[in-house]
């Protein structure tokens, strides 16, 4: 046999050995880091609601965009704030209440969080959010992925129209708000 051709048959052995050793599975990872790809929303004009001392809740605002082919789904979100708990809410006949459902941003569409709408709640707030101050979000979205929307400013801004009633079963202490064109329940 040749030079040539024993080298070629050495390279050829040695890859084949090569090829059915144990490794890692390239080709799966890449697929799950497709099907994982982060989806294309944006949360533009957001603001923060400052909270003085003494306010147990405040909302979060602004338009969630979305400008992927695929609808998104929020199941919730996380923050920085020093807060119990982070929900999200929306107002029916005035009334504000959790959400039961996820927030969807539809595919290639803006979904608005205002007053008297759909809005991010940060509940029993421990520490004030002064204006100008930021605080970080973090989305939480159905296929258990997560989208850090940065920082968002915090601002001075008059209560919405959106009651707040009875939250959570027990009468709330809400003598401090800015109630602003809130209607209230008898």
């Amino acid at each position: 046999m040749n030079k040539f051709a024993l080298g070629t048959a050495a390279v050829l052995a040695g890859l084949s050995l090569t090829a059915c050793s144990p490794n890692e599975e390239p080709a799966e990872e890449t697929v799950a880091s497709e099907s994982a790809a982060a989806p294309e929303l944006s949360f533009e004009n957001a603001v923060v609601r400052a909270a003085e001392e003494g306010k147990e809740m405040t909302a979060i605002f602004g338009e969630l965009v979305n400008d992927g082919e695929e609808d998104v789904a929020i199941t919730g979100f996380s923050s920085n704030a020093d807060a119990d708990s982070n929900e999200i809410h929306e107002t029916v006949d005035g009334q504000m209440r959790e959400m039961t459902e996820p927030l969807v941003v539809p595919a290639g569409e803006t979904v608005t969080l205002e007053p008297g709408g759909a809005h991010f709640m940060l509940m029993g707030l421990h520490t004030p959010i002064q204006a100008g101050e930021t605080v970080e979000l973090t989305l939480q979205l159905e296929d258990d992925q997560e989208l850090d929307l940065g920082e968002i400013e915090a601002r001075t801004m008059g209560a919405g129209d959106e009651n707040y009633g009875d939250l959570e079963g027990g009468e709330m202490d809400h003598g401090d708000m800015d109630h602003g064109e809130m209607e209230h329940e008898s």
